[in-house]
């Protein structure tokens, strides 16, 4: 599509910069990538994806669903900026994904 870039977004869960005992901490947050014609939008539909997901019933295995992150009570997360990236970049960050995703656990 003519015009659509590739934006990096920042994703964070709201209330988890503070752990179990009260101490401050790093918030749990991510990157994704989302394609947007300009950030705005980027952040719109990195939203949208994220709603999407908290709502949906977890898997962690095939065929085995879990509540969803809403159910267990915890916050949607929030997508509080995004980066306009190179399509080299995008490549980098997609391979380096798919290469976490093979890491057998220990």
């Amino acid at each position: 599509m003519a015009g659509m870039k590739w934006y990096k977004v920042w994703l964070v869960v709201p209330g988890t910069d503070f752990n179990a005992e009260g101490w401050p901490c790093e918030p749990e947050w991510w990157n994704d990538m989302e394609q947007a014609p300009d950030e705005e939008t980027a952040i719109r539909q990195a939203n949208e994806k994220a709603r999407r997901q908290w709502e949906e019933p977890n898997q962690y295995e095939p065929g085995a669903e879990a509540p969803s992150d809403r159910e267990l009570g915890q916050e949607c997360p929030v997508c509080t900026g995004a980066a306009e990236v190179t399509d080299e970049e995008y490549a980098e960050w997609k391979r380096e994904m798919e290469e976490s995703v093979e890491l057998p656990f220990q």
